[in-house]
């Protein structure tokens, strides 16, 4: 699939100064002079960007944006989800309310959520997993975040591996403070550019996917991004997933880690590894944001 491309400012701070990182996938990486964060320019216009979400991008068979087959780890993507839910929990009101999941998938996270007690409904829009998310009795918006409203307030807002896709920041930071109730939080994962995998792998980084993740954030332009909008984070951690051997060694063979896949591929056989699991550091940050008191 083709698509245009359109040069656009700095989505935090608005100017047009910039600097090349890294060229990556025939797309720049560049950095913010002005506030020093991390985007794709020029990437593709907004006009298309959804459509890369809305058809078949969780069993997308294209290189460079969406999964092969989302269901495949289903088991590791629920004990995922759990991990997060126990990172969330301390941060949540101890009176149980509306909960919005901003891309939702299949909806392991809400099912989780609702078997807790909240009232939980999602935002989604590729086509086939907002049947699969009505098939399981939740109402689910089928547009962008950035054209939801609510008469709602919502206790909890999460957006697990979602910021980075979206274009509008000043709308969704409006919608959160929009939506949140007094003693709401918003919990998010998205890749973290200030992370040592980052500095490690450099443009080998496998979270630069730059036809979809379209910003990068750090625990410092997280902040920066938010304040003007009546936000403030007060929390920020490592994130990563549970994955096994076979998802390990696909992601390395993916993102053309040719010497890692082989010295893995031994270490697996070498200690009897195949069916084990681990919960693996994948470069991301782990925010919890609230309004400011």
């Amino acid at each position: 699939m083709k698509f245009e491309l359109k040069h656009y400012p700095c989505a935090v701070c608005g100017s047009e100064q910039k600097q090349l990182l890294y060229k990556v996938k025939g797309f720049d990486i560049v950095q913010c002079k002005k506030c020093d964060f991390v985007f794709v320019d020029p990437r593709i216009k907004n006009e298309d960007l959804y459509k890369i979400y809305s058809d078949n991008y969780f069993t997308s068979q294209t290189d460079g944006y969406g999964y092969k087959d989302y269901e495949l780890t289903s088991h590791l993507r629920i004990k995922t989800f759990q991990k997060w839910i126990d990172g969330i929990e301390p941060y949540l009101s101890k009176t149980k309310g509306p909960v919005l999941d901003i891309g939702c998938a299949s909806g392991y996270f809400i099912e989780l959520m609702r078997d807790k007690g909240w009232d939980v409904e999602a935002v989604e829009l590729d086509k086939n997993m907002i049947e699969k998310v009505k098939a399981k009795n939740f109402k689910v918006f089928e547009r962008p975040f950035e054209e939801f409203t609510s008469s709602k307030k919502f206790k909890l807002i999460t957006m697990f591996d979602v910021l980075e896709h979206i274009p509008d920041l000043k709308t969704t930071f409006q919608k959160f403070h929009e939506l949140l109730d007094e003693d709401g939080v918003v919990a998010l994962i998205t890749p973290d550019f200030g992370s040592t995998q980052r500095k490690l792998f450099g443009k080998k980084w496998f979270q630069y996917k730059p036809q979809e993740h379209i910003q990068y954030f750090s625990p410092a332009t997280l902040a920066k991004a938010v304040t003007p909008y009546g936000l403030e984070v007060i929390h920020c951690s490592p994130s990563g997933q549970y994955a096994d051997t076979g998802f390990l060694l696909d992601r390395l063979n993916r993102y053309n880690f040719k010497f890692l896949k082989t010295m893995a591929t031994a270490f697996v056989k070498l200690f009897g590894l195949k069916n084990k699991y681990w919960y693996l550091d994948t470069g991301s940050l782990f925010a919890v944001i609230r309004k400011k008191k």
